[in-house]
């Protein structure tokens, strides 16, 4: 249901044209796009909404919040939207599948923030004094941050535990679309959305490359210095050295066995193609060696599915929130929902999901367990003999 706007034009035209720039639209695609949902328009009538000398009607701001994949109560509340927004995806991606998945990731904000307040318990950072200097190189601030951290050479334990340590919240929404994560703000806040449907090792490296983002402030409008390619590639670089330092790659290399680097994947949390094109990229191993390990990969079908098994690494801090307000009856399912912009049966879902569970509340499949969408407290049928 669409809101009625009553907030100043000129103020009202600068959250439309921040709605537009942020799904890298053009006053021209955003017109061409509301004629075809049945709305007369045209760019220069974008241009007087975001300049401040015309009003559009509720209609219109309805079928611009939905275009920006904005959520409800957009554009009177300017906290509901992610800005600055960088996604690790692939370039085919649409932009309107990118603004749903941010719009989707917004909901989830909103019931994170709304849990944090009502409990008291804001994210405070501990690492906030770290410094990156202009224009340093992504491996060289990998590497004061490992000093920095005390991990000489041992692997990291936890990127999304390193990520909140710099006051980032990171959680996980899931998407069909090639969306590996997104880096940016949300109400001012830094903020990282992981794809869940990845490997466990993919999900280390972009949780990496995220914190590589928002230590080099490549989110905040401005603030960027290099061309897009080589913020991405700096970006890549730090978050590579983070989970392997180079004498560590070095090791692995050594004596050229492929049982040997499956073991420091699963020691260090890094796929296999990112240590293969690491060590190409540092010159570690020749060129010919480079192209017969991908052809061998292919033929293998390791580039679907590698060998070795690393830890879950992933985030789970606002279902902690969510569980803690609901088990304290400080909020309800139900109230998460509305705020999240889902149905209460996914709140139930994404709980039981961060404690490792497997049922399918959604499609009401409970595979051995009794279960009330109000309570998760779930009774084992059969592990006692009962």
């Amino acid at each position: 249901m669409a809101t009625t706007v009553t907030i100043p034009a000129a103020l009202l035209g600068r959250r439309l044209r921040k709605g537009r720039e942020n799904t890298g639209l053009s006053t021209r695609a955003v017109a061409r796009e509301l004629q075809g949902m049945g709305l007369k328009m045209s760019h220069a009538t974008i241009c007087n909404y975001e300049k401040g000398v015309a009003s559009p009607s509720q209609a219109t701001l309805e079928a611009m919040r939905i275009l920006y994949g904005l959520p409800e109560g957009w554009p009177s509340d300017s906290a509901c939207m992610i800005t600055g927004a960088r996604y690790r995806c692939l370039k085919s991606v649409r932009v309107k599948d990118k603004r749903r998945y941010a719009g989707e990731a917004s909901g989830w904000f909103r019931a994170y923030f709304a849990a944090e307040k009502i409990l008291d318990e804001v994210l405070v950072p501990t690492h906030s004094d770290f410094v990156v200097r202009a224009n340093e190189p992504g491996h060289a601030v990998a590497k004061n941050l490992r000093k920095d951290l005390g991990l000489g050479d041992h692997p990291v334990p936890s990127v999304i535990h390193l990520l909140e340590a710099f006051g980032i919240r990171v959680i996980q929404v899931p998407t069909s679309a090639r969306i590996d994560e997104v880096a940016g703000y949300f109400n001012e806040a830094p903020i990282v959305v992981i794809n869940p449907s990845l490997s466990n090792d993919r999900i280390r490296l972009n949780a990496a490359h995220a914190l590589g983002h928002h230590l080099f402030k490549d989110c905040c409008k401005g603030k960027a210095s290099l061309g897009e390619k080589e913020t991405e590639s700096r970006a890549f670089d730090f978050a590579s050295y983070l989970l392997l330092p180079e004498k560590v790659l070095r090791q692995a290399l050594k004596l050229q066995s492929m049982v040997r680097l499956v073991q420091f994947k699963e020691r260090f949390g890094i796929s296999l193609a990112a240590m293969i094109y690491r060590a190409r990229k540092s010159k570690l191993i020749p060129k010919s060696l480079y192209k017969h390990l991908w052809i061998t990969f292919g033929g293998l079908g390791w580039r679907q599915e590698e060998p070795g098994r690393v830890a879950s690494d992933r985030p789970v801090r606002m279902e902690v929130l969510i569980d803690s307000a609901v088990s304290s009856k400080k909020m309800t399912y139900a109230d998460v929902a509305h705020l999240a912009a889902v149905d209460e049966p996914v709140v139930l879902q994404r709980v039981i999901n961060a404690m490792g569970g497997s049922l399918d509340v959604i499609n009401g499949t409970s595979r051995g367990r009794i279960i009330k969408l109000d309570s998760y407290r779930a009774e084992k049928m059969d592990d006692a003999g009962g």
